[in-house]
């Protein structure tokens, strides 16, 4: 009785299989990953010829002869993520100057600072707020050692080109998105910059300040705390800085810790400090 049974089933089973039935299957399922995503921005071709670079070295352009004296006007111009700014030059007469002079393009430690260095005397420009998308603002700036410098504040990384024309003399720095994050920012106040250190960065005890002021006796203010201590208090001298920002670099010796470091005026009329501060750790 139980094989009857048994037989009965079976037969069943294929009934329903022969009369076109598909029996049951096991079903697949399939897991579908997001895609993976990158935080390097895409490389955007921006017109003209030449290498996009970062870091230093950007650019080294020597003259032979050059008749430019004057940074005369810069200007600049935006198109689909690529940024040109212009740099013209004039003769020390005034005329448009026919071969660029020479030129040095770096970004500085930080890589928020491109550094475009021109062998001229002046400039008719002293800075000039920007804000493009890679650049907040730009400064004119009398070196040391002579010569001048413009320095554009980034507000984004950027890679950077530099090409040159002549008759009329000009110098085009190029920028499109680049690779490399800022590792700190310039500070910033109405008559001093302070481009290194950085803010909340580590330094060595032997530390060298470099910015630049326009402060009107020609030197910047530099005092050094330790909560609650007073650990130095000096005057860093500037670069001529009447019709330009000057120049200053001033080596200091640090405690080790926790430091404070003011650069500015003290207030003729009440003594208080007029300026900006940076943190530092001091290994």
């Amino acid at each position: 009785m139980r094989v009857s049974v048994a037989l009965a089933f079976v037969l069943i089973i294929s009934a329903c299989t022969d009369d076109g039935t598909t029996p049951p299957s096991t079903v697949a399922t399939t897991t579908t990953l997001p895609t993976p995503t990158s935080t390097l921005p895409p490389v955007v071709e921006c017109p003209g010829e030449g290498e996009f670079e970062e870091g230093s070295g950007i650019a080294d352009i020597e003259a032979t002869g050059s008749d430019s004296s004057i940074v005369g006007q810069i200007s600049w111009e935006t198109s689909d993520r690529c940024e040109t700014f212009h740099f013209d030059f004039e003769t020390s007469e005034g005329a448009p100057a026919t071969t660029v002079p020479n030129v040095t393009v770096d970004h500085l430690n930080s890589f928020q600072v491109v550094r475009v260095g021109i062998d001229v005397d002046a400039s008719v420009i002293t800075d000039q707020l920007v804000e493009t998308e890679f650049v907040d603002r730009l400064y004119v700036v009398r070196s040391l050692e002579g010569g001048i410098f413009v320095d554009l504040h980034l507000s984004e990384p950027a890679a950077v080109r530099a090409t040159t024309e002549s008759s009329p003399a000009r110098l085009s720095i190029d920028l499109r998105p680049g690779f490399v994050p800022f590792e700190g920012e310039s500070s910033i106040d109405d008559q001093v910059v302070l481009v290194a250190p950085t803010d909340e960065s580590d330094v060595e005890s032997t530390a060298e300040l470099a910015g630049y002021s326009r402060t009107p006796d020609g030197s910047v203010l530099v005092v050094v705390t330790q909560s609650p201590t007073t650990v130095t208090e000096t005057d860093a001298t500037t670069a001529e800085n009447e019709e330009t920002w000057g120049e200053f670099r001033l080596e200091l010796s640090l405690p080790v810790g926790e430091v404070s470091v003011f650069l500015g005026q003290r207030s003729t009329d009440d003594g208080s400090l007029d300026g900006i501060s940076v943190d530092l750790t001091v290994r």
